[in-house]
């Protein structure tokens, strides 16, 4: 978990936050998202990113799972890493947000061998601090792109 206050609204960092196709100017690590579903709000939307994090790329597929606006913002990821994630929304003073973000990853697959079991265990064991190091760089950009929102 990664949480840092940024200077806006909830209803603005809400909007940038489910701003699907501009997420990559704040999540630094991804690129290319593209929403799969036929809405584009609310629980049950669906996209893709490729995701770049130590050197490995992947294509993540994630699905809303909650959506509480200008809240809670709930979601699975469905690719090739599982788990779960949620970037909440505190009111902090007048013109204030802070943003608190939890990733649950679970280890990748390999088709039809299963859970990469220990090895992936450790993988995402030694990715960890690399991981909390790019989510706090990455809300540090949210906070300069709500600024000139």
């Amino acid at each position: 978990m990664v949480a840092a206050t940024v200077p806006g609204p909830p209803d603005v960092v809400w909007r940038l936050i489910t701003d699907w196709e501009r997420q990559g100017e704040w999540m630094l690590e991804a690129r290319d998202f593209v929403v799969t579903s036929a809405h584009r709000e609310g629980t049950g939307v669906e996209a893709e990113a490729t995701v770049r994090i130590g050197g490995i790329s992947t294509r993540d597929r994630i699905r809303v799972t909650g959506w509480n606006p200008p809240r809670r913002l709930s979601l699975e990821h469905v690719g090739w890493v599982s788990g779960s994630g949620d970037l909440l929304l505190i009111p902090a003073g007048a013109r204030e947000t802070r943003v608190v973000w939890r990733e649950a990853l679970c280890a990748p697959r390999l088709g039809p061998l299963g859970w990469l079991g220990p090895v992936g265990w450790l993988g995402l064991l030694l990715f960890r601090p690399l991981m909390r190091r790019i989510f706090r760089r990455d809300l540090r950009v949210l906070a300069d792109v709500v600024a000139r929102a």
